[in-house]
C-alpha cells in the first residue's frame, strides 16, 4: 500500500491521570504533544508535518490531537551497497563468504545480485522492497518513548507498575477517525471510554471519533480545551466585577493556573469583614491569590474592595451555599495576615538589625547583616554618583534587609521590600527612606518596573553589585544554566537602572567600588583581584549586549560602540541606537566601506604614520579638499559630541562621504613617494580620528 492510497485521519491520545499539578499542567501537554508529533513525523506517517498538534486537558486528563495521521507507512525500496566484486568471487568465479553473507542479509541469491560501478571499481548492489508498518504496529513504542521523556524527579510509580509518570493513570483513549487504536500501556487497554465530571457527569463517556472528543466531555461537563476555560473564566470574573460596579485584578499566572485546577469553570464572587482592609493590600492579595487561589476586587479609584471572585469546579443548585463556603474558608486565613501585620508592628525595623546577622547569605560573603552594613556603605558612594540624598540612601541600605526576619515576609516572601515599606513608615521613617526600601528590588523580574527614587536606584545597583563582585570573588559565577543566585537576573537589573536613570557612570567604576567595600569587609574569605573585575565586568557587558539586541541593535553595532571603550551604559546605548540608524541608511556604506579601508591602509602602514596632519604637504585638490572638510567638521562635531548628541553627530560626518569618495576615486593612498604617502595616511588618519569619537564604523557591516 502506498501513502497516496491510504487515508489520513486525526489521532487522539488521552491519558487519564489522578489529579495533575496545575502548575505542570501545560508544560506536561506540550511534552506529550512535541513527543509523539516529532516520532509520528519521523515515521513518516504525517501529511502535513508542519501542523502543531492540538493540546487539550485538564487536572484529570492529558489529550493530544494530531491532524492527518497515515494509518501506516508507504512501501520503501531501499538500495544496499555490499563487497566489492573483487572480494565477492575467488579466481574460479565461486562466492566467496562476504558475497554469501551480504546476500543473506539482502535475502536474495548471489546470482540475482546487482552490479554498481563506479569510479572506484564495481561492487555488488541490491535493491530491496521495504514493506511499511501499520500505525497500531508503531504507535505503542513511540507512546512509551515520549512517556519516558516525560518522566521528571517528581514522576512517581504505583501499584505494581515499572512505568513512571507525574500521577498515576487510569484510563487510555487511542482514537484514529472512528477506530481505536490498540495500545498497552501502565497495565491498561486502549480504548474509547473517557471519564466525564466527577460530580454532573460521573462514570464513563463513550467518544465516537476523534472529532467528538471535545464534543462528548462538554456534554459530560468537562470543558478539556485549556484556553476556553481560561476565557470562561476571565469573562465571567469581569461580569460579576461589573454587576458589583468593581474591577477585578487578573493576575495571569494565577488565571492559568485556576484553569489547570477545574474541568468545569463557575466563577463566584465573594465578600469579607472590612476591617481586614486594615492590613496592607499587598497582604490581603497575597493571602487571596497564593493560598486561595481567589481573585481580588478594587473599586474604580484603585482601593482594594473587601469582595472576591473564587472559582467553583461544580454548577451548584445553591449558589449562596457554595459562595458562603468560600467566604468561611478565606477568612482565616486574612486573619492569619492581620496576625502578622499586628504582631510585625510590635518591633521596629532597626530592633531587628542583630537577627540578620544569625542568617547565612554566602558561605564565604559573611551574613545578611554583613551584607547590610556593606550596603550602607556602598550605596552611600553610589548616592553621590546618582544624585542621591546621602543620609537618606545608608538609612535605607541599613534597614532593607529587615523585613526578611518579619512574620509576614516569612509567610508571603514575594513581599519583601513592599512591607519594608510599611514597617519603615509605621516606625516612623522618613517617606524617602520607606520608598528606597521598597524599591531597592526593582525589577523583580524580566519587564518589570524600575525604581524610580534616586536613593532606590543606587541602593538596587549597590545591592546586586555587592552580590555580583561577592559571588563571582566566592568561586559560585553561573555555569550554563545553573544560576543558583540569580546574577544573570541581578546584571540585567544594573544594565536597566542605569539605563534608565540616564546615569553617567561607568561599569568598571561601579564595579571597583563594590569590590573595595568587599575587601574591606572580608579580606581573608575572598580575593577580589584585577582580573576578577575583568570578569564581572565582561559578564555585565553581555547582559548589555543581549538588551541591546532586544531593542534592535545590531551585534556588529554594539561591537562599533565598544571599540571606543564606552562602558557608561546610558552613553552606549545613546551611541548604538545613533549609529545602528546611520548603518541603516543606504547613503552610509561607502563611508562604512572607507573606514574599512582606511583601517586596514593604517594597519599596513610600515612607519608610523604623523598624528598631526600638514595641510601643505598634499597636493592632489581632492585629498586638500577632504583635508579641509574634516577640518570644518570638527568643530560641529565638538559641540554635538558636548551635548551626547550622536545622530548629529553622526549626521555631521556622513556629509564628508563626497570629499570621501572623490578622494579615493581621485588619489593613490600608498604612492611611491615616501613622504607624500606618509602625509596622505596623516590626513586618513585624522579622518578615521574624527569617527572613533562615536564609534569605529569600520566595524559595522551587512
Amino acid at each position: 500500500m502506498t501513502a497516496t492510497t491510504q487515508t489520513a485521519k486525526p489521532l487522539l491520545v488521552e491519558l487519564g491521570c489522578e489529579e495533575l499539578p496545575a502548575r505542570q499542567l501545560g508544560h506536561q501537554l506540550e511534552l506529550l504533544g512535541e513527543g509523539l508529533h516529532s516520532r509520528l513525523k519521523d515515521a513518516e506517517l504525517l501529511v502535513d508535518d508542519e501542523k502543531p498538534p492540538t493540546l487539550l486537558g485538564t487536572p484529570r486528563r492529558l489529550a493530544v490531537i494530531i491532524d492527518g495521521v497515515l494509518p501506516g507507512q508507504a512501501d520503501r525500496e531501499l538500495e544496499r551497497k555490499g563487497p566489492a566484486e573483487r572480494a565477492a568471487f575467488d579466481a574460479d568465479g565461486r562466492p566467496t563468504r562476504a558475497a554469501e553473507g551480504f546476500a543473506r542479509s539482502v535475502g536474495v541469491p548471489v546470482d540475482q545480485l546487482e552490479r554498481l560501478e563506479n569510479e572506484q571499481g564495481r561492487w555488488l548492489f541490491a535493491r530491496i522492497r521495504q514493506p511499511g508498518q501499520a500505525l497500531s504496529e508503531l504507535l505503542p513504542d513511540m507512546l512509551d518513548a515520549t512517556v519516558k521523556a516525560m518522566a521528571g524527579a517528581r514522576s512517581m510509580r504505583w501499584s505494581d507498575r515499572a512505568e513512571r509518570f507525574l500521577r498515576p493513570v487510569r484510563w487510555l483513549v487511542v482514537l484514529h477517525g472512528e477506530d481505536v487504536v490498540p495500545v498497552s500501556a501502565f497495565g491498561l487497554e486502549s480504548g474509547r471510554e473517557t471519564q466525564g465530571h466527577r460530580i454532573h457527569a460521573a462514570g464513563t463517556h463513550s467518544v465516537p471519533d476523534v472529532h467528538a472528543y471535545a464534543g462528548t466531555l462538554k456534554q459530560a461537563y468537562v470543558q478539556v480545551d485549556p484556553n476556553k476555560r481560561r476565557r470562561a473564566i476571565r469573562a465571567g470574573a469581569e461580569t460579576l466585577a461589573r454587576s458589583a460596579g468593581l474591577e477585578a485584578e487578573i493576575d495571569e499566572a494565577l488565571l492559568d493556573e485556576v484553569a489547570g485546577l477545574t474541568e468545569w469553570p463557575v466563577p463566584v464572587i465573594g465578600s469579607f469583614d472590612e476591617r481586614f482592609l486594615e492590613v496592607p493590600a499587598e497582604a490581603l492579595i497575597s493571602s487571596m491569590e497564593q493560598h486561595q487561589k481567589c481573585f481580588p476586587m478594587r473599586h474604580a479609584d484603585g482601593r482594594l474592595a473587601a469582595r472576591f471572585i473564587a472559582v467553583a469546579n461544580i454548577e451548584s443548585r445553591n449558589m449562596a451555599a457554595m459562595t458562603a463556603g468560600f467566604e468561611r474558608v478565606i477568612r482565616p486565613r486574612l486573619a492569619d495576615a492581620r496576625f502578622f501585620f499586628e504582631q510585625d508592628r510590635r518591633e521596629t525595623l532597626e530592633a531587628r538589625l542583630p537577627r540578620l546577622d544569625r542568617i547565612k547569605f554566602q558561605e564565604k560573603l559573611g551574613s545578611v547583616g554583613a551584607k547590610s552594613r556593606r550596603l550602607q556603605a556602598l550605596a552611600a558612594d553610589y548616592a553621590g554618583l546618582l544624585g542621591a540624598d546621602f543620609s537618606v540612601t545608608a538609612r535605607a541600605a541599613l534597614l532593607s534587609k529587615c523585613d526578611l526576619v518579619t512574620e509576614m515576609v516569612g509567610e508571603f516572601p514575594e513581599l519583601q521590600g513592599i512591607m519594608g515599606r510599611y514597617y519603615a513608615l509605621a516606625d516612623g521613617e522618613p517617606e524617602a527612606v520607606a520608598a528606597a526600601i521598597e524599591s531597592h528590588y526593582l525589577p523583580r523580574h524580566a519587564g518589570d518596573a524600575l525604581p524610580t527614587d534616586a536613593a532606590g536606584r543606587a541602593l538596587a545597583l549597590a545591592d546586586r553589585l555587592d552580590t555580583l563582585v561577592g559571588v563571582f570573588s566566592a568561586g559560585q559565577k553561573p555555569k550554563g544554566g545553573k544560576d543558583p543566585f540569580a546574577l544573570r537576573r541581578a546584571a540585567l537589573g544594573v544594565i536597566r537602572i542605569l539605563e534608565d536613570a540616564g546615569a553617567r557612570v561607568s561599569l568598571s567604576k561601579l564595579i571597583e567600588l563594590a569590590a573595595d567595600h568587599l575587601a574591606a569587609d572580608l579580606a581573608d574569605e575572598v580575593s577580589v583581584e584585577l582580573a576578577l573585575l575583568n570578569e564581572v565586568e565582561e559578564f555585565l557587558l553581555e547582559r548589555l549586549r543581549s538588551h541591546a539586541a532586544e531593542s534592535g541593535i545590531e551585534i556588529n553595532t554594539a561591537a562599533a560602540v565598544l571599540a571606543v571603550q564606552s562602558r557608561v551604559v546610558a552613553d552606549f546605548l545613546d551611541r548604538a541606537r545613533a549609529v545602528q540608524d546611520f548603518a541603516d541608511d543606504p547613503m552610509a556604506d561607502s563611508l562604512i566601506a572607507a573606514n574599512k579601508r582606511i583601517a586596514n591602509l593604517l594597519k599596513q602602514a610600515d612607519a608610523d604614520v604623523p598624528g598631526e596632519l600638514n595641510h601643505a604637504a598634499l597636493v592632489e585638490a581632492a585629498e586638500r579638499d577632504l583635508a579641509r572638510a574634516v577640518e570644518d567638521a570638527v568643530s560641529d562635531l565638538d559641540a554635538a559630541l558636548e551635548q551626547s548628541d550622536y545622530p548629529q553627530a553622526l549626521a555631521r560626518l556622513a556629509a564628508l562621504r563626497e570629499p570621501v569618495d572623490r578622494f579615493f576615486d581621485e588619489v593613490m593612498v600608498m604612492c611611491d613617494d615616501e613622504q607624500l604617502r606618509r602625509h596622505r595616511l596623516s590626513l586618513l588618519k585624522t579622518l578615521r580620528g574624527q569617527f572613533l569619537r562615536v564609534a569605529d564604523v569600520a566595524r559595522l557591516g551587512r
